[in-house]
C-alpha cells in the first residue's frame, strides 16, 4: 500500500509525499475525528451555507456493507457539506480520497496541511494523480476492511455549469469489491468559494443524496462509469436551487 515517493520540481527542489496512514480506521482515531468534527467540518457549514437543504437520507438505510460515496467537485466547502448531509452512522465510517500532491506533502508548517492531521482530524487518505491502478491500492484495502470511501469522480474543481467527465477509479473499485455507489449532487458551492478564491461568501446549497446503484458483475468498466455520470448529470440539471427568502 506504500505511496510515498519525491518529486523534482521546475526549481530542483524535491517533493516528498506521505504514506497513508492504516491507523486513522481504529476506533481511536474514529473518535478523534468525531470529536473534532464541529471545528473542522460542521461549522463552516452553519456559517455559510445559508441554508443547506439536504435530501435522500433515506436512500442511506439500505446500506448493508461498505459503499463508494461520489459526488461532483466545485469547492474546498464539499467536504464539509458531504459531512454534514449523510447520517452519524454513515460519517463516522467515512474517509475521503484527497489529491496526494496537495494535502499529503511532507514538510509543510500549517497544522491542517501535516499529513498526519489530514489523516486523522480530516478523515483523509492520500491519491496520486495520474497514479493509475496502483492509486488505488489503499482505497482497495480500505474496502476491504469495512470503511465507506468517498471519491470526487471528476478529479478536479468543476470550472462550468456541467459536470466534467468521469475517471474510471470508482467503477473499477465498485466491480472489484461488488459494493454499492452512492451518488451525492450537490449545488450552490462553486459560488460560494470558486477556484482559486481565498474568501467564502455565504449562500444557499442543496445535496441530494441518489439510491445507491449496485453493478452486475461483468458489466464493463465504462459502462459503469456512463451509468454513474448519466445518473448525476440528470439530478443535477433537475435541482433548482432555492434562494432564501428576503427578511
Amino acid at each position: 500500500m506504500s505511496t510515498n515517493m519525491t518529486k523534482t520540481t521546475d526549481s530542483n527542489t524535491e517533493v516528498e509525499y506521505s504514506d497513508p496512514h492504516p491507523w486513522q480506521i481504529e476506533p481511536w482515531a474514529k473518535s478523534v475525528r468525531k470529536a473534532m468534527r464541529h471545528k473542522e467540518y460542521t461549522r463552516w457549514v452553519e456559517q455559510y451555507c445559508t441554508p443547506l437543504s439536504v435530501k435522500g437520507q433515506q436512500n442511506l438505510e439500505q446500506l448493508q456493507g461498505p459503499a463508494i460515496f461520489i459526488a461532483n467537485h466545485q469547492s474546498h466547502m464539499d467536504t464539509p457539506v458531504i459531512m454534514e448531509s449523510l447520517t452519524d452512522q454513515v460519517r463516522d465510517n467515512l474517509l475521503f480520497g484527497a489529491a496526494q500532491d496537495r494535502w499529503f506533502v511532507k514538510g509543510k508548517k500549517k497544522l491542517i496541511l501535516q499529513p498526519w492531521y489530514q489523516s486523522l482530524v480530516m478523515g483523509n487518505f492520500p491519491i496520486m494523480r495520474g497514479g493509475g491502478s496502483k492509486a488505488l491500492e489503499y482505497a482497495s484495502w480500505l474496502l476491504d476492511q469495512g470503511s465507506h470511501i468517498c471519491v470526487f469522480p471528476e478529479g478536479t474543481r468543476a470550472m462550468s455549469d456541467e459536470l466534467g467527465e468521469f475517471r474510471h477509479g470508482v467503477s473499477l473499485l465498485a466491480l472489484k469489491h461488488q459494493v454499492p455507489v452512492v451518488p451525492i449532487v450537490m449545488k450552490g458551492l462553486r459560488e460560494l468559494r470558486p477556484k482559486g478564491a481565498k474568501e467564502i461568501k455565504p449562500g444557499p446549497v442543496s445535496s441530494s443524496i441518489l439510491e445507491p446503484i449496485d453493478f452486475t458483475p461483468g458489466t464493463e468498466v465504462e459502462a459503469a462509469t456512463r451509468q454513474l455520470r448519466d445518473a448525476m448529470l440528470q439530478e443535477y440539471r433537475d435541482t433548482v436551487l432555492e434562494l432564501p427568502r428576503a427578511a
